[in-house]
């Protein structure tokens, strides 16, 4: 293991058992400027086990985003303690939390973040070019990662030539490439039209599933939220909700609903 990876000293946290992927305790996180003082959140302690679908939901406003930004590596709260795969990444230097967010969180994001100009296959090699992965070493990995979003005839388009649905799962490949026990998604559906909307619920269920990867979806909307397997409702800087989806929507059905209503339609 990286000495960035090390685990930090969590004398002072609570123990966290192994099946636990990232234990957030009493965490808080305030924004300061000259006039006034924003709780984002407030003392919120919660865990997410590995394998677990978890939506994050809540409105803008809610701490949801700010939570994400904690769990990603992308900020610090103020107050409490974040362990992340057994490693206290509360108080880590930027340059030691980039680490973390390379080699144990996979990110996709609503605007698919591709480099435009580069291949597919080019853009789902990008995270192990910062690993210092060999070239050879590179494309072998990430063919697979385009395989298993079932884009392995398309390694060679680049991002305007590929469909909406397509660029998102060249991001979501991007994201697996590195093989993290996270996938962090950011409103993942958010510019995607109903069908592909479907499609890449789907691949996330598909990967959470069969491959027992731990994902965490953030969203604001209850009906996106339905496809995971617990809910974390946010509302003013505290967790309101969290509880398991009791009539969980699966991707393929309404998938397949959806493509009969149309053939009905056009009938």
């Amino acid at each position: 293991m990286s000495s960035d990876l090390q685990p930090g000293n969590t004398a002072a946290a609570r123990a966290v058992p192994p099946e636990v992927l990232m234990s957030l305790q009493d965490v808080e996180k305030d924004y300061v400027t000259e006039a006034v003082t924003v709780h984002a959140l407030r003392t919120v302690n919660l865990e997410i086990h590995r394998g677990e679908f978890v939506a994050m939901v809540g409105q803008s406003g809610s701490g949801k985003s700010t939570m994400m930004n904690i769990i990603g590596c992308l900020d610090r709260p103020t107050r409490g303690r974040y362990i992340l795969d057994g490693i206290d990444v509360t108080h880590r230097s930027n340059d030691a939390r980039a680490v973390v967010r390379n080699r144990l969180i996979g990110f996709v994001f609503q605007g698919f973040n591709l480099l435009p100009r580069t291949t597919a296959l080019e853009n789902v090699e990008l995270p192990l070019v910062y690993r210092g992965v060999s070239a050879g070493e590179r494309a072998k990995r990430a063919l697979k990662a385009l395989q298993s979003v079932g884009l392995a005839d398309r390694l060679h388009h680049t991002p305007n030539q590929l469909s909406g649905g397509q660029q998102q799962r060249v991001a979501i490949a991007r994201a697996l490439v590195t093989q993290p026990p996270l996938l962090l998604a950011d409103e993942p559906t958010g510019n995607l039209d109903t069908r592909t909307s479907y499609e890449v619920l789907g691949l996330l269920q598909d990967l959470n599933r069969k491959n027992k990867i731990t994902i965490v979806l953030v969203t604001h909307e209850p009906d996106i939220a339905e496809y995971a397997t617990r809910i974390i409702g946010f509302r003013d800087g505290r967790v309101r909700l969290d509880q398991p989806v009791t009539k969980r929507r699966f991707a393929a059905d309404e998938l397949a609903k959806f493509e009969a209503e149309l053939e009905e339609r056009s009938a």
